[in-house]
C-alpha cells in the first residue's frame, strides 16, 4: 500500500534496479522501499502491519551528464556502496534488501496533480537535523587539501593572538558621536524543506507549460543544494539553511 502522509520513515530496500529517465535519459537507481517505523513526536513507532511501500527515483547524474554528488553520497551513505560500479546496487540488491534505511517522504506537484515521493535517503537511525562534527580523518583531510589556503587567506595572522601584558590602557574618551552602522542585507528567514521544495517547484514548470519532468526537477534541486552546502546531506540541513535555499535556490536553476 502506497504511503498516504508525509514525514520520516524506517524501512527496508527490498528491490533494487537500475535505468534511465525517460526525459534526457539520466542514469537512475529504482529502489522500492518497505516501510517498518514512523518518527512520531520524536518516537520511532512500528508501522510494519500497514504494509506502506513506496518506490524512489534516485539520479545519478545531472542534465549535462556529469555525476550527481549528492545521490552517489546519499547512497554510498545508507547501503554501504563504495560509489565506483552503478550496477553492483543491482547485484548486490538481495543482500541490500535486509540492510535497513532511512527515508523522507514528502507531497510533490506534477502536471496539476500531488503525490507522495521519496525526497531523501539517509543511513539508519539518522537524526533529523543536527550538527555535524568533525572527526580525525575530515580533520586530516581538511589540513592536506585546505590548510595552506586558509593560511595564505589569513595572511600569515596567527590564528590566536597572544593576550596583552598587564593592565589594559583606559578607553580614550569619545568626543564626537558616533556614526550609524551601515544597513546590512536581511538574513533569509528560517523555513522548512516543504517550504523551500514547493517555492522550487514553482520555478520548474511541467508539461504543458514547461519542460521539466520530476526526475529533471529533483536533479536541479540537489545540484542546487550541493552548490550551496557543499558536502552537507539535506538531513544536516537547518532551517536557516532551509531558509537560504528558499531565498537562493530558485535564482540558481538552470534552464533547459
Amino acid at each position: 500500500m502506497l504511503p498516504n502522509r508525509e514525514g520520516l520513515f524506517h524501512g527496508y530496500p527490498v528491490e533494487i534496479g537500475l535505468g534511465e529517465t525517460q526525459q534526457n535519459r539520466l542514469l537512475q537507481a529504482v529502489i522500492l522501499y518497505r516501510l517498518t517505523e514512523e518518527l512520531v513526536q520524536g518516537q520511532w513507532t512500528d508501522i510494519s502491519a500497514e504494509n506502506l511501500e513506496i518506490t524512489g527515483y534516485h539520479i545519478l547524474e545531472k542534465r549535462d551528464h556529469s555525476l550527481n554528488d549528492n545521490t552517489i553520497e546519499s547512497l554510498k551513505a545508507a547501503l554501504g556502496w563504495d560509489g565506483r560500479d552503478p550496477f553492483w546496487l543491482q547485484d548486490a540488491a538481495a543482500e541490500l534488501a535486509e540492510k535497513p534505511v532511512q527515508v523522507r517522504l514528502g507531497f510533490e506537484e506534477y502536471n496539476g496533480s500531488t503525490s507522495i515521493k521519496v525526497q531523501f535517503l539517509n543511513p539508519y537511525g539518522s537524526r533529523p537535523g543536527g550538527v555535524p562534527r568533525a572527526d580525525d580523518e575530515l580533520r586530516r583531510t581538511v589540513a592536506n587539501r585546505l590548510g595552506a589556503k586558509f593560511r595564505a587567506r589569513a595572511g600569515g595572522t596567527p590564528a590566536n593572538a597572544p593576550k596583552p601584558a598587564g593592565k589594559p590602557a583606559p578607553p580614550t574618551p569619545q568626543l564626537a558621536a558616533p556614526k550609524a552602522p551601515a544597513a546590512t542585507a536581511e538574513a533569509p528567514k528560517a523555513a522548512t524543506m516543504e517550504e523551500a521544495w514547493r517555492e522550487f517547484v514553482k520555478h520548474c514548470p511541467a508539461p504543458p507549460e514547461g519542460k521539466w519532468d520530476p526526475q529533471a526537477i529533483e536533479a536541479e534541486w540537489f545540484r542546487i543544494l550541493g552548490e550551496l552546502f557543499p558536502g552537507k546531506q539535506p538531513s544536516d540541513l537547518t532551517e536557516a539553511d532551509w531558509g537560504v535555499m528558499l531565498a537562493e535556490g530558485p535564482g540558481r536553476i538552470l534552464p533547459f
